[in-house]
């Protein structure tokens, strides 16, 4: 059934049974063109054999074939839209570890902290995790060799290999006087397509899927079995920040809430071959009575963007949150020998009432990122105010250039060409200046281990009841005394600029002659320059108290943050504990769960508004 050019409902058709889901890997695509057509392309290869030929053969310095053809490769790349690669060995290697969720190392998050190789967290169950690894402990060799200089790149090739091998690392943990060698045997490591699932509030239920891998499907059916013990009244699915992954996973995880036989997602490409009908084949996982909200937000994309479009069309659930991506395309992986592939854009889809949500900047080189998702077969990186606002649509809903009005089952608009516009949209909170300022420095983190060993020892229970003192306060100002963290508020910073310009303040350059920032651009009299000094010491102290009292103000997210940081020393990122207390600050989570508990303001929500206006009229009759 094409969907080509029309304005298309297909919620009353029944497809055939038995649809089948297929992962096929393309060896090539095959284009029907006139001969005319074709004489121009090969015409256009010659040329560029000859140019390649010639530079090889006489260039004054001696390029090899391979950098020559690599680079014309980027060039082809470089007009193309964003979401198209060229893959090296290595980079095809990183894309499957992706899309398969597996690969061979320790089970440990890394990062470089204070210039050294710092471990985040202990992965559940790894080999580092029985081994003793914690959070905050910096390895300072790998196999002997010093880590000092490394990068998180070069350091996760060094930890990575094949399952049974072993690595030595030494690592330097806060409170222990030497260095400790841990010899680790390598094993398969599982990304976990679901980080988290458990219950909230008024007896509904969470799931977090952070990646459309190939265990998706089975991991978010496992997650709903789980719940659906515990009374479930409601659920709620997280998307946020999933990028996408593997499309035969987003009809499988669609698959769990929709009805049987439901359309999921089409797809249209240039060929013939890629204009195909996804369908679900099985029973939902998730009884269709149980009220479902879905968040996103905008790094919601590709495969997150196919679920929540397809639990929207079909008035399944509530999205709520911020407005997705807006990656509307597929790519195909084509092999192009043994070693090096191609990662193409082949066709965009559709969601089951028509609309295809990719944003115009896209589908243009330069204007996304290449990083944000990857696959196998493809990636998967108003009118009606009860379904959006029409200021919804000018903050969260930017770009929507398509402004065709297409429905849901039930009647409600909806747009394309702008990502997913949420039923509901409800923004995070922005993390405050001063705070956002400790982040940049990594207070909190460098804090909790700095202090961790002095709570241990003090027998303090470090739990989601945990407790940031007035004594662990004390203790966190003198750290960011001691390194040298100074808060200045916007106004602060740029009077600090204006007494730089004006001579008024000092400072000195690496030969320690004195400079200021715009040199000449005022000149004083020396007493007229005192006389500033003087003001502008007075507006110093005015400044710096308004930094004081932001901190003051900001005391409460700041012991958030703390505590989260303690919390993770204690438990490390993969624990009920941690997620519970992350969870427990969410903005778009808590206005979830409100909604599923509200029976009517949850159905007015999927109900058109004609149907809303035809009621309220009665009302008021």
């Amino acid at each position: 059934m094409s969907m080509q050019g029309k304005k298309m409902n297909l919620f009353g058709k029944v497809p055939i049974a038995g649809v089948i889901v297929m992962i096929i890997i393309v060896a090539g695509l095959v284009i029907d063109v006139t001969k005319a057509d074709a004489d121009n392309f090969y015409a256009d290869i010659i040329r560029l054999d000859n140019v390649t030929q010639k530079i090889h053969q006489n260039y004054v310095e001696e390029m090899s074939s391979k950098d020559l053809i690599d680079n014309a490769i980027k060039g082809m790349m470089r007009i193309l839209d964003p979401h198209t690669t060229y893959f090296e060995p290595k980079q095809y290697e990183d894309l499957k570890i992706h899309t398969d969720g597996k690969f061979g190392g320790l089970g440990i998050q890394i990062s470089i902290r204070d210039k050294v190789l710092t471990v985040m967290t202990p992965i559940s169950g790894t080999p580092a995790f029985r081994a003793g690894i914690q959070s905050g402990d910096q390895i300072v060799k790998i196999d002997g060799k010093s880590t000092a200089g490394i990068t998180v790149d070069n350091a996760v090739n060094k930890l990575r290999g094949e399952p049974g091998t072993r690595v030595t690392i030494t690592i330097r943990r806060k409170g222990e006087p030497k260095d400790m060698d841990y010899t680790i045997g390598r094993e398969v490591i599982h990304i976990k397509s679901v980080p988290y699932y458990g219950m909230l509030d008024s007896n509904i239920g969470y799931i977090q899927l952070q990646t459309f891998s190939q265990d998706a499907g089975s991991e978010v059916e496992k997650a709903i079995k789980e719940l659906m013990k515990k009374n479930l009244k409601g659920m709620v699915f997280d998307l946020r920040h999933n990028p996408g992954g593997l499309l035969p996973q987003a009809i499988e995880v669609a698959e769990k809430f929709i009805a049987r036989k439901s359309l999921v997602v089409s797809t249209r490409g240039r060929v013939h071959g890629q204009n195909k009908e996804y369908w679900s084949s099985s029973q939902p996982v998730l009884p269709l009575d149980i009220p479902l909200a879905v968040l996103v937000d905008y790094a919601s994309a590709s495969a997150s963007e196919i679920v929540s479009g397809a639990i929207q069309d079909w008035d399944r659930g509530i999205i709520l949150g911020d407005t997705t991506f807006g990656k509307g395309s597929v790519q195909s992986i084509l092999p192009l020998d043994k070693t090096y592939h191609l990662k193409l854009t082949t066709a965009f889809y559709y969601t089951p009432a028509g609309r295809c949500i990719n944003r115009p900047e896209n589908a243009v080189r330069g204007a996304g990122s290449d990083d944000e998702m990857s696959a196998d077969e493809s990636e998967e990186q108003s009118e009606d105010s009860s379904v959006v606002k029409k200021d919804s649509l000018k903050t969260a809903g930017k770009n929507v250039n398509d402004t065709t009005a297409y429905k849901t089952k039930n009647g409600r608009i909806v747009y394309g060409g702008g990502g997913i516009v949420p039923d509901t949209i409800v923004e995070q909170k922005l993390i405050s200046l001063p705070v956002r300022s400790m982040l940049i420095k990594d207070a909190f983190f460098q804090f909790a281990n700095l202090h961790y060993p002095r709570l241990k020892k003090q027998k303090i229970k470090i739990d989601s009841s945990f407790k940031v003192t007035p004594v662990i306060m004390k203790n966190f100002h003198t750290f960011l005394d001691s390194i040298k963290f100074n808060y200045q508020t916007f106004a602060q910073m740029r009077f600090n600029e204006f007494k730089l310009g004006t001579g008024i303040k000092d400072t000195l350059d690496s030969t320690g002659k004195k400079i200021s920032i715009y040199p000449d651009s005022l000149t004083f009299a020396a007493a007229e320059l005192e006389e500033l000094k003087k003001v502008a010491s007075r507006v110093d102290s005015i400044l710096s108290a308004e930094s004081q009292r932001e901190l003051v103000e900001n005391e409460a997210e700041i012991k958030s943050f703390l505590k989260e940081a303690i919390v993770t020393r204690e438990f490390g990122q993969d624990n009920e504990v941690f997620h519970k207390l992350r969870l427990s600050q969410d903005i778009q989570l808590k206005a979830a769960v409100g909604l599923l508990s509200n029976k009517t303001q949850y159905a007015e929500l999927l109900k058109p508004k004609s149907i809303i206006q035809g009621e309220t009229q009665k009302q008021q009759k």
